[in-house]
Order: C-alpha cells, then structure tokens, then sequence
C-alpha cells in the first residue's frame, strides 16, 4: 500500500500541480528527464524533459474512411556549460507523412511516391473491420485540429511554458489517427530545457 501524498483526483490536478493545459480536451499527459553527463562540463551536463500530450482532435465520432498524419521536427542542441542552458536550433519539419482522411494535416513539400498501408487486427473476431490506405511521404507539415495547431513552415513549432522547466516546449513528434466510430486523438512529443 502506497503511503504519503502520491495519487490524487485528476480533477484537481492544475491546482495542485501548478501546469496549466492548454486549451482542448488532454485526455493525458506525461513526462520524464534525462541528463547527458560529459567531462567537459565537469561531469555535469544538459538536463532535458520530454513531455507527451494526447487529446481528442474533435468533439465527434469520425463517420468517413481512416486517416493518420505525422511529422518529426529537427532540432539541433546546443548546451552551454557555464549558463547551464540547452539551446533548441531550429532545423526545419522533418520526414512526414499522411493518409487517407479526416486528419486535418497538410504536407509542406510532398514527396512523389505513395504507399499503401494496411492497419488490420482480428481481436475482436473475424468480422473485425480493417483499413489499407494511401500514404504520402513528404517533409513539414501543417495542422489545423485541435488541441494544439501548428505548421513547421511558419517557424519553429513551441508551445509557451505551462509549467515544467524554464522556457517554452518545443514540438518533437505528431501523430494523429483517425479511425472510423472513434472520437480522433492527437499525440504531441515536446522537449524543454529543465
């Protein structure tokens, strides 16, 4: 059995954590931290929190064909000893990618080539429904949805800071599924300098 204060009502938990959300619905969120010891920093290094963010990217049920969209940012880190501060450089949106419908994203540059992708599970039986759909590869991408929009070609995607950390969070990875009778989620990876 658990003793002290470790678990309490999520209802209460802006108050007590002091983190506030974004606008939306965040139906969770965590995160965690990593230091990068180093000699020349005098067995000290950059200290990093990772904080994942997933909410509902509507307020309804999808009712067409599946879709997915995703992208992973480039950043280049840069840690300065003396000020014991990491510095996020902007490389641009990275690899990319969306198909089918309903995600919401558009591809900045789009690559020629599409695959199909195939999504199919028989857990709930055999007439389990599954998808096989188009996928466009490209680099960048925009996203209009909610809970958290962005676009990689209008500058670095951040978030401000909500809590955790010093300075604003920075967008590492989206990914957003949309599966037909299911309310949509998007998935959200930041960093943020501790």
């Amino acid at each position: 059995m658990a003793s002290g204060n470790c678990c309490y009502l999520v209802s209460q938990f802006e108050s007590i954590t002091g983190i506030n959300l974004p606008t939306g619905c965040i139906i969770s969120i965590n995160n965690n931290i990593n230091t990068d010891y180093t000699n020349s920093c005098g067995y000290t290094g950059q200290t990093v929190g990772s904080l994942n963010i997933s909410g509902y990217a509507s307020t309804e049920a999808h009712l067409g064909c599946p879709g997915r969209a995703g992208v992973q940012v480039k950043w280049l880190r840069k840690y300065d000893c003396e000020l014991d501060k990491v510095y996020f450089i902007y490389l641009g949106g990275g690899r990319s990618y969306i198909g089918g419908e309903g995600h919401k994203a558009s591809l900045e540059f789009e690559y020629p080539v599409k695959t199909k992708i195939i999504s199919a599970s028989s857990q709930s039986g055999p007439s389990s429904v599954f998808s096989f759909t188009e996928q466009t590869e490209g680099r960048g991408l925009s996203y209009t949805g909610t809970p958290i929009s962005f676009s990689t070609a209008s500058g670095p995607p951040q978030i401000s800071n909500m809590g955790l950390g010093t300075g604003p969070y920075y967008l590492q990875n989206f990914n957003i599924e949309v599966v037909p009778g299911s309310v949509p989620v998007a998935n959200y990876t930041f960093a943020y300098d501790i």
